[in-house]
Order: C-alpha cells, then sequence, then structure tokens
C-alpha cells in the first residue's frame, strides 16, 4: 500500500514536471519561432518566381512605389561619372538632412578618398525648408539621393528600404555593399579586405555586428518603443546592428523582394533581422565592426566606429589612421 501511493506521487509528480516542461517548450516555440510572425506561405519560392518569372500569386503586404518617392535620384549622374561595372564597394550612408557638415567630412575622408574603385550615395529624408540647401549639395556632389519622407527616427527603416529597391533596381553592380551612418568613421580597405575573405558573389550573407535574445521595448517613452500589436513577440530574431552592414548585390536583391511582404516595423536593424530570417540570409559576426567608440590607435585594424557625430573628430582620426597606415 505504502509502495502504491509513492508510485502514485512519483507519477503526479512526474506528470506536473512534464506539464511544466511542455509549457516552457510551448513558450518557447511562440517566441522564437518567428516563422509564424508574418502569414507568407513560403516567401523563398515567391521569391524565385519574381526574380525568374517575373509574377507571383501572392500579393505583396506593403506598397512600396517608387514612383514619387525620390524627391532626389542621382542615379544617371551616378552613371555618367562612374563605370558602375567596374565598382568594387559601394557606401550608401544613411544621413540626416541636417548633417551638412559631417557629409562634407565623409566626402573628404573615407568616402572619398580610398584607391579603391568605390562610390559614396547619402540617403537623406526631407525637412521644411531645406530644399534649396540640398538640392545646391545635390547639384554639386551628384551622390543625394533624398526620399519623400519626414527625416525623423521611426522614418530610418525607409531609409534602409528604399536604399535596397533603389540598389536592386540597376543602380549599381558593385560587388560589396556597405551600409552606414553619417556618424561612423569607415576603414575602407579593411572593409574590403573583410569582404572578400567573408563574401562569395553567390552567397546570401550579411557581415557586422551580430546580436541575439534582444528584446523589444514595451517602455512608452523610448524611441525605440514598440507595442505588442506591432510586435507580439518577447525577442526579435538575431539581427545586425543597423550602424554598419556589409554584404554583395546578390542579397540585397533578395531582401528588395522579401520587404514588400513582410511588416515593417520602425526599429530598422530588427527590421532587417526579420527579412533576412524569413529567406534565410546568413548574418555572420564580425567583432572588428564595432559598437561602440574605442580608441583611435586600434582603428587602424577595424572596420568601422560609431561616435563621429563632429567633423572635427572626424577628419582627425581619419588622418590618425592614414599615418598609421603609412
Amino acid at each position: 500500500m505504502v509502495v502504491m501511493k509513492l508510485k502514485k506521487k512519483e507519477l503526479l509528480k512526474f506528470g506536473i514536471t512534464l506539464t511544466c516542461v511542455v509549457s516552457l517548450l510551448l513558450l518557447l516555440y511562440k517566441q522564437y519561432n518567428w516563422d509564424t510572425l508574418y502569414d507568407v506561405p513560403n516567401l523563398e519560392k515567391v521569391i524565385n518566381d519574381i526574380q525568374h518569372k517575373r509574377f507571383s500569386h501572392v500579393n505583396p503586404l506593403n506598397e512600396l512605389s517608387e514612383k514619387h518617392i525620390y524627391k532626389i535620384n542621382p542615379a544617371k549622374s551616378i552613371s555618367k561619372t562612374t563605370d558602375r561595372d567596374s565598382l568594387q564597394l559601394i557606401f550608401i550612408v544613411k544621413s540626416y538632412i541636417l548633417n551638412f557638415g559631417q557629409r562634407i567630412a565623409i566626402r573628404r575622408t573615407w568616402g572619398g578618398r580610398t584607391s579603391l574603385r568605390s562610390k559614396t550615395v547619402f540617403i537623406v529624408g526631407y525637412l521644411d525648408g531645406t530644399d534649396d540647401l540640398i538640392k545646391q549639395e545635390s547639384r554639386h556632389y551628384k551622390d543625394i539621393v533624398q526620399l519623400n519622407v519626414a527625416d525623423q527616427y521611426e522614418n530610418v527603416v525607409y531609409k534602409t528600404i528604399y536604399s535596397l529597391l533603389w540598389l536592386s533596381h540597376g543602380n549599381t553592380d558593385a560587388e560589396f555593399i556597405h551600409f552606414v551612418d553619417d556618424d561612423r568613421l569607415v576603414n575602407p580597405i579593411n572593409i574590403y579586405d573583410f569582404a572578400t575573405n567573408n563574401i562569395d558573389s553567390a552567397d546570401l550573407v550579411m557581415v557586422g555586428y551580430k546580436l541575439e535574445a534582444v528584446r523589444p521595448s514595451r517602455n512608452k517613452s523610448s524611441k525605440t518603443y514598440l507595442s505588442s500589436e506591432e510586435y507580439s513577440f518577447s525577442f526579435f530574431p538575431p539581427y545586425i546592428i543597423g550602424g554598419t552592414i556589409l554584404t554583395n548585390i546578390k542579397t540585397v536583391r533578395i531582401l528588395a523582394i522579401a520587404i514588400t511582404f513582410l511588416k515593417v516595423i520602425p526599429i530598422e536593424d530588427a527590421y532587417i533581422g526579420i527579412v533576412a530570417k524569413s529567406v534565410n540570409i546568413k548574418l555572420k559576426h564580425h567583432y572588428r565592426f564595432l559598437p561602440f567608440k574605442q580608441s583611435p590607435f586600434t582603428l587602424w585594424n577595424t572596420a568601422s566606429s560609431p561616435g563621429y557625430e563632429t567633423t572635427y573628430s572626424l577628419l582627425r582620426d581619419w588622418n590618425l589612421i592614414r599615418a598609421m597606415n603609412s
């Protein structure tokens, strides 16, 4: 009788434990099975149909028309001034429209002073009262893509989205693409070396500083706030920090199709991580794509570093890199 009671207790204990384990696994499945995030049946097949047949029976979720989105588009100027087929590297710089000094400093340093066959293009938004200034800058440098969207934080994701569309629709055949913020110092030679050593033209891959198990902010006072209606999961899929992402044109073209089928959220790098996850793009971590500023004396060995909000600091440390490399 005592033995029977012990067995019942053990069975009850086992049943409770099993129930807890199953519940936990179901919870984890819900929170980590991002494949269920959006109702897109076999997105890879949809993309393949669009690439090869120019058609899919699945209707896109997002109407990302380019017809009226570009206030300034330098595509024709680029094709006249650059042998696009020979480009090794193109820098897509997400820039705040009022950062005129930053753009000049970038042109005078890593964005224009390199032995590589490269091109730098700045993506800006729209701000009332700046039309004449940005048009003058565009006429002089012919490297500005201006979007007809307000230049504010929640629209940064659209700078990346329309950069992907702009690139994929024939505006470059560069070997490699580097998406970068305008507050970063970039070492172009290192970027190109990292690209040739880590990315093949046939790869679907993005290289940079990878984050994992990042939670969406539910703090309404945070600029990165996301409601559970916008994003119901407790974690984001792994993603590369948006300030510096290195990839190839094949990956860009796949992303450009996929974004039309996946609900946009205003957290740019997390959104690109979601899109990458949905089409099995590999994310490759590299510690030299710095997430924070380090000593200038380490810059010769890095790919890019943040923390360059002033023209002076960018010019100073660029000259330091050149001195260390000479």
